[in-house]
């Protein structure tokens, strides 16, 4: 078996993956196109049909790896708002000071004490876009005027199901 060289970053690896999976399948494709009456834009390759791929072993761990660590993934890419950083000997202490004042005032919206060495930081709110964040914002720059969005990875919107059973 034929082992990649290990100077491939992980990128590299998943597209020669990808790469490898469609050179598989363009003969299918590319032969049902040629039967008389057959529009390529009709030409499905089944679910169901499975290729083996010879490569390294590594790429079938990183693979697995990838679907595990996306299945317990619980977060997405979205915006918060940060009120508050500090590294000093209180911050902690601060950074709960802030979260609870925060709490306070806007007791329906989630907020997080992170901390990222050195510092502990007070974030806010977890949007799906910078718009929502923006909104947001704009309601809360009165009473924390240091405020400001940042990108982080924020927690998943809850099902609502009632409402969606209702919508049915």
């Amino acid at each position: 078996m034929k082992k990649l060289p290990s100077f491939f970053s992980l990128k590299q690896i998943i597209m020669i993956k990808i790469l490898a999976t469609l050179c598989l399948q363009l003969p299918i494709i590319i032969a049902s196109a040629q039967v008389p009456g057959n529009h390529p834009a009709k030409t499905s390759i089944e679910k169901n049909e499975s290729y083996e791929v010879i490569g390294d072993e590594r790429l079938k761990e990183m693979e697995e790896r990838m679907i595990t660590i996306n299945e317990n993934k619980s977060s997405i890419e979205g915006y918060r708002l940060q009120l508050f950083s500090s590294s000093g000997p209180n911050s902690f202490d601060q950074a709960n000071e802030v979260q609870t004042e925060f709490l306070t005032i806007y007791n329906e919206v989630p907020a997080y004490v992170v901390h990222k060495k050195p510092a502990f930081k007070v974030r806010v709110g977890d949007f799906r876009t910078r718009l929502e964040a923006e909104r947001f914002f704009i309601e809360l720059k009165e009473s924390f005027p240091d405020a400001f969005i940042v990108k982080d990875d924020v927690e998943l919107p809850p099902l609502r199901l009632n409402e969606i059973e209702k919508q049915d």
